[in-house]
């Protein structure tokens, strides 16, 4: 275990990165066999309908328009200072919330299920109209229950069991898509899959209530009362949630369309290579990040601030330690990667590969800071202006991009970064989400700790 860890041993924020290491194994695991099997067993005609139609709950999956995360974060302070009428209120708030969601997203799926024209549902091979209707009401549907999984996440977060709801998370995921896989590799439909993604989903949503009843019946027992004034009150961070994904949909996807247009579509592939490969670092800080940020909000409620500045440090120090050595790999093995990775099918400027690599150094920076600032649902200090800052950096890419081809993209982007490190290190200090000197501090008492353990424990030593 690297000594930057070594004392968290066991603790929350430990099992906390495990469970976020186990759910990209399970993505990756995932998306290696779902490939082979699909394409197999469906063909690229249908397994090109599956992929169109099941963006529908991919989208309504992020419907919950950040209430549950802002609830989270309400929720876990009132924890951590011994308020429980305050969480159970905030909680039966945002799970009424969410079923007033559910079931306006519902009607609407079904409304348009049933009035699109029948010509859309054509591209689904080997399946009558009324078959197709079906399969994308059942993943709607699916899609619009799962919102539900994010009030879950939620929950098990206020109690400190961050790593438990996430295993649950992941492995309730891996059983779905596991089912789905089953039934389409002996034989099944469209329709069938469908099917069995809805049934597996209504399960899975039954075992998470069942264990968040056992870890914390005081929490989730039922009520009628449910407070307005709470839900007005959650309304303001939980847009500002809502402006995140937006903002990082804006530039991930509007910098790809500029790109095309600006430069021609064979410029396309080696930006979204480059890009890709450059984010791997940021990924992997997020993975130590996400852990972390339930443990700062507890700390920083309780006023805990010895605590809250080791948090701090560990998020800021583990993200250079992971993405010094990612900016060397990336800045010196770039272009053979993507020769090794894409069998020379792309080759990219060397100008794209270096801007990219320092936009990740910086995002990889300025987004762990961010994500404390959010852990104490004050992130509209920055949220807003993420947006609108991803607004520009997508209309600045596209004259670079004429001038100096697919690098003035990635100049755009690395501009967007270095914009937001400064809005994000100002608004921590100005909201006092932690100052350097705690940091510093919390470096040399870590230092010290660790000088102390190795005299101890000498080299050799029984």
């Amino acid at each position: 275990m690297p000594p930057l860890l070594a004392r968290f041993r066991n603790s929350r924020v430990i099992r906390g990165i495990s469970a976020n290491v186990y759910s990209n194994v399970v993505q990756t695991v995932l998306q290696l066999l779902a490939v082979p099997i699909l394409a197999t067993h469906w063909g690229l005609a249908t397994y090109g309908a599956w992929l169109v139609i099941f963006t529908v709950p991919n989208y309504l999956a992020f419907a919950d328009f950040g209430f549950a995360a802002a609830a989270g974060n309400d929720m876990t302070i009132s924890v951590a200072r011994g308020d429980r009428a305050a969480a159970v209120e905030t909680f039966h708030a945002v799970r009424a919330t969410m079923f007033g969601i559910c079931l306006v997203l519902l009607c609407v799926c079904a409304l348009t299920v049933y009035i699109i024209p029948d010509r859309w549902l054509a591209l689904v091979a080997g399946l009558s109209v009324a078959q197709a209707r079906m399969a994308v009401l059942m993943l709607a549907a699916y899609g619009v229950l799962s919102v539900q999984n994010s009030v879950s996440l939620a929950a098990f977060r206020s109690i400190g069991q961050y790593a438990t709801g996430t295993y649950l998370q992941m492995t309730i995921h891996l059983v779905e898509n596991i089912a789905a896989l089953t039934v389409v590799f002996f034989g099944g439909n469209i329709e069938q899959a469908a099917a069995t993604y809805l049934c597996a989903g209504v399960a899975g949503i039954a075992v998470r209530m069942v264990l968040l009843n056992a870890r914390a019946r005081w929490l989730v027992f039922f009520a009628w009362r449910v407070s307005l004034a709470e839900i007005r009150r959650l309304l303001h961070p939980a847009l500002a949630v809502l402006a995140l994904p937006i903002a990082q949909a804006l530039f991930l996807q509007g910098t790809v369309v500029v790109v095309g247009l600006a430069a021609g579509a064979p410029a396309v592939p080696a930006f979204t290579a480059v890009r890709t490969l450059s984010r791997i670092g940021v990924q992997l800080t997020m993975t130590v990040n996400h852990a972390v940020l339930p443990e700062f909000t507890i700390a920083s409620a309780a006023i805990d601030h010895a605590r809250r500045a080791r948090l701090a440090f560990l998020t800021i120090a583990s993200s250079v330690v992971i993405l010094l050595p990612m900016f060397v790999v990336v800045t010196l093995a770039g272009p053979l990667i993507l020769r090794l990775w894409t069998h020379g099918a792309i080759h990219a400027p060397y100008g794209l590969i270096l801007a990219m690599a320092a936009t990740m150094l910086v995002n990889g920076v300025w987004m762990p800071i961010s994500n404390l600032i959010f852990a104490l649902n004050k992130h509209a200090q920055y949220s807003y202006y993420y947006l609108m800052a991803a607004l520009v950096s997508v209309l600045l890419s596209y004259p670079l991009v004429r001038l100096i081809g697919s690098t003035g993209a990635a100049l755009s982007l690395l501009a967007l970064d270095c914009v937001m490190f400064a809005r994000v290190w100002s608004g921590a200090m100005k909201l006092h989400v932690f100052t350097l000197r705690e940091v510093l501090n919390a470096a040399r008492n870590e230092r010290a700790r660790l000088k102390l353990s190795g005299t101890r424990n000498p080299p050799g030593a029984a």
